[in-house]
């Protein structure tokens, strides 16, 4: 099982030189994926309206101090964002990373589409046709797509990625099944639990019913997340790691003044059943 590291790029860590030397120090600890967050604004409902750095940009920088992480958002709402444009960013982030780069994507959460007036409906069918557009794009031939929701009709867009197929994660709300099904098609799945604002969380079993309707074991990724407390508390990992998870990520949140411990916990490495 491999070992990255999620969080978000709010408060104190809203500074993209902060998040540059956390990437770094991730890098130097010995996790194998640093992955951002990605979010243009904040419900206030949530507490706060924190200040918020580009992902996307981070990551490239992330990708110039770095030499062994995978890097990513975890997750992109594709939905609102164009598909050409989102594979131009992950070309180049591929390319700036040398082969390094992984794209996760979601539906991403409401109020990042409310508090600009973007549609909220049929957010499932937008999201299968966008990634049907940004695959395409991605193998650097021209693609050609006529769909109820994008039209294009694009020469190739070079270069390609370095990698031959830069990994697909697709985040989901278990055991709301249309993700996991849409997963299924791509590399990777990264579940969360319906419920898990009032503190419900992914078990074991849960990760055992996903890898059942995903139904892929052919080098396909099962990311799990969730915190530990130091590189020795591993009890909880060997469980995950039988049920078939691929990657643990350890969530980091700077929020209510834990920014100190969360880069003390990146910084001491992770944690290996």
């Amino acid at each position: 099982m491999l070992h990255g590291v999620t969080l978000p790029p709010f408060y104190e860590w809203s500074d993209p030189r902060v998040v540059t030397e956390l990437a770094r120090e991730a890098d130097d600890a010995g996790w194998d994926g640093f992955f951002l967050w990605d979010h243009v604004t904040w419900d206030p409902a949530w507490g706060g309206t924190p200040p918020i750095a580009d992902p996307w940009l981070c990551l490239a920088a992330a990708a110039m101090v770095t030499s062994r992480v995978r890097l990513g958002p975890l997750v992109t709402p594709l939905v609102r964002r164009r598909p050409q444009k989102v594979a131009r960013e992950v070309a180049t982030l591929d390319h700036l990373s040398g082969g390094r780069a992984v794209f996760g994507v979601g539906l991403g959460t409401d109020y990042d589409y409310q508090a600009f007036g973007e549609p909220l409906g049929a957010r499932g069918a937008r999201l299968d046709e966008a990634l049907d557009v940004l695959e395409g794009l991605l193998t650097g031939e021209a693609v050609d797509h006529d769909g109820p929701h994008l039209q294009v009709h694009s020469p190739p867009s070079l270069p390609r990625p370095v990698q031959e197929r830069v990994p697909i994660w697709v985040g989901g709300w278990w055991p709301n099944p249309a993700p996991f099904v849409r997963a299924a098609r791509f590399d990777g799945v990264v579940p969360g639990k319906v419920g898990h604002e009032q503190g419900a969380e992914l078990t074991v079993d849960d990760l055992a019913a996903i890898r059942v309707t995903v139904g892929r074991t052919d080098g396909y990724d099962y990311v799990v997340s969730g915190r530990t407390d130091s590189p020795t508390d591993t009890e909880a990992l060997h469980a995950w790691a039988d049920a078939g998870a691929t990657w643990w990520i350890e969530a980091l949140h700077p929020f209510m003044g834990q920014a100190d411990a969360m880069r003390a916990r990146l910084r001491a490495g992770p944690p290996r059943p």
